[in-house]
């Protein structure tokens, strides 16, 4: 690197206190469970379990994987985990047994009944609790019914997202044991992508490693109180805005998916901020299956009718999420004591997929 590169690094890492020390802990692991097969679970399998016993509905907890994450919330997929934690973390009824199998079954008919059937595989695993039905050790369960920032194990873009809804992340994923806005936009900012670019390690097609005792010496700087407050109020529109996007899309899809096929959606037609109605039109078009026979005016109309009420109000969003983005930016900077000069060299020296706009306007959009 250039010396003067070095040199606001040097600024960067000097300008903040570690991670560890700012949330007052360490990011942890998502869960291991050793056989994905036994223990998650898609909605209509959870559905059954708990029909046949109600009281699983209490562990039996929605999951995120790393890919349900973006930037500033989580869009996950209808998906769940059973949550038996170990006898070394938890009191449950068959810890001091005689016979803990027989307790748990008598306690649990049909979680032991669904367990009963993968017993080979589980009791292979390296990662299990005190009896080969329950999960590792693990003693942080408690953080993931908790507000928490959440991230992916391998990272392309520079994704961190809010989590309060009480997510149980998978082994791809990571978790930062805080609900500070704030810290949520130094993690998603210019700033802290260029400075992992050249602190995380590389892996292959130049994703990042963030692993979590790297992530814990993270220089955050301790904003000021105004700083904070503007940081925090514009965040939080950008996790609102976020989910508003999530839920216009799920909406969508489903109606394109039950009144023209699209099974396959594709990206695009997911990221609807970006496009205008006749990309998104055509985009429907190219992939609804031919099997369906032509377009009709009907056909149009009600494509006319969804892109204005779900279509519209992405484009605005996507709109407003570009200055938001471009403010928190500025005020991260404004956090680091970065001048002028030095954020203009941030983008000159830009690495791959730096997200938001720099000072003269340039856009490179983290997709």
């Amino acid at each position: 690197e250039p010396p003067e590169v070095d040199a606001l690094m040097e600024k960067i890492r000097g300008a903040g206190v570690p991670l560890r020390e700012f949330v007052g802990g360490e990011p942890f692991y998502g869960i291991k469970t050793g056989f994905n097969g036994a223990f998650l679970l898609t909605s209509p399998e959870r559905d059954e379990l708990v029909a046949r016993e109600p009281a699983l509905a209490e562990l039996i907890r929605p999951y995120l994987r790393g890919q349900d994450i973006g930037r500033w919330a989580c869009d996950r997929a209808d998906l769940h985990m059973i949550v038996l934690r170990s006898s070394e973390n938890h009191p449950w009824p068959w810890a001091k047994a005689d016979d803990p199998e027989a307790v748990f079954a008598t306690c649990h008919p049909a979680l032991h009944a669904h367990m009963k059937q993968h017993e080979e595989r589980l009791r292979k695993r390296d990662d299990q609790g005190r009896y080969w039905w329950e999960l590792r050790s693990c003693a942080y369960y408690h953080l993931f019914e908790q507000p928490k920032i959440v991230y992916q194990e391998i990272q392309f873009h520079p994704c961190y997202a809010w989590d309060d809804s009480g997510l149980f992340g998978n082994n791809k994923t990571f978790c930062i044991p805080s609900a500070d806005p704030y810290l949520l936009g130094v993690l998603n900012s210019p700033l802290m992508w260029w400075s992992n670019w050249r602190y995380l390690p590389h892996m292959k097609d130049e994703a990042l490693t963030p692993a979590g005792f790297l992530m814990a010496a993270l220089p955050i700087a301790q904003p000021t109180p105004d700083v904070r407050a503007a940081v925090e109020s514009r965040v939080s529109e950008l996790v609102t805005s976020t989910r508003a996007d999530h839920d216009a899309a799920r909406v969508l899809l489903d109606w394109l998916r039950s009144e023209h096929g699209l099974d396959k959606p594709g990206h695009a037609l997911q990221d609807l901020g970006a496009l205008d109605y006749v990309a998104f039109e055509a985009e429907v078009k190219k992939r609804r299956p031919k099997s369906l026979g032509p377009f009709k005016p009907a056909h149009v109309q009600g494509l006319r009718d969804a892109w204005e009420t779900y279509g519209k109000p992405a484009v605005a969003r996507r709109i407003r999420a570009d200055q938001l983005e471009f403010e928190v930016a500025r005020l991260v900077e404004l956090a680091y004591g970065l001048t002028a000069e030095d954020v203009r060299l941030l983008w000159e020296t830009a690495p791959p997929r730096m997200p938001g706009r720099g000072p003269d306007g340039m856009v490179t959009r983290a997709e």
